[in-house]
């Protein structure tokens, strides 16, 4: 029998999968973060968008750790930056987010397996070669979230977490230095190298 109301009402923001790594030094502050993006749907079409800060804490890293977004899609990466990144605080926030150049993927690939030992997504473009790598994966979690438990704080997110805890970022095959931390994701513990599958963002109604 048809449904008179969807079981989730809202209107969808976008829908894919947000694998990230972020790195620290042994006083706590990012070394290197990755944060990728599969994206199936959006109101700005499909694509795929690595946002890499090689030196978080500077403006333009050297050439062996840069920070850059690597895109397929021009206008998917500006929606992202302003409705979604732009809310992430250790991104939103670092001293390169504003000047961030962007460079066009050429190549984007997945490899490995998120239900056995290694995982990769390996991102080519303007002369950079950029490799995500988790191994070590914990059991999936299923998650269902309210605004007030993402990082956004604006909308319901449904997604599914296999967290990982040994994590990698090559660029050019250097691997960038720091180590996994953890990380709290609404009051459960975790690490700070993730794998988001099947990530669907929703605008709640009005008043809601």
């Amino acid at each position: 029998m048809p449904l008179n109301e969807p079981i989730t009402p809202g209107v969808v923001d976008w829908t894919g999968e947000n694998p990230g790594i972020l790195l620290k030094d042994d006083d706590g502050n990012f070394t290197a973060m990755a944060l990728f993006f599969r994206v199936a749907w959006s109101p700005v079409g499909q694509g795929q968008v690595l946002l890499l800060y090689g030196t978080p804490d500077q403006i333009e890293g050297p050439a062996e750790a840069p920070n850059v977004i690597l895109s397929d899609n021009a206008a998917l990466t500006a929606f992202l930056k302003e409705n979604f990144i732009s809310k992430l605080g250790a991104f939103a926030g670092a001293p390169a987010f504003d000047t961030l150049p962007e460079i066009s993927a050429q190549h984007v690939r997945s490899g490995g397996d998120p239900m056995g030992h290694r995982y990769t997504e390996t991102i080519v473009g303007g002369g950079l070669t950029v490799e995500m790598v988790w191994e070590g994966f914990e059991p999936a979690r299923a998650l269902e979230l309210s605004p007030h438990e993402v990082a956004s704080g604006e909308q319901n997110m449904f997604s599914l977490l296999v967290p990982a805890h040994s994590a990698q970022i090559l660029v050019n095959g250097r691997s960038l230095p720091g180590k996994l931390g953890n990380r709290v994701q609404a009051g459960y513990e975790t690490t700070s190298a993730f794998l988001y599958f099947s990530e669907t963002w929703i605008i709640p109604p009005e008043g809601t």
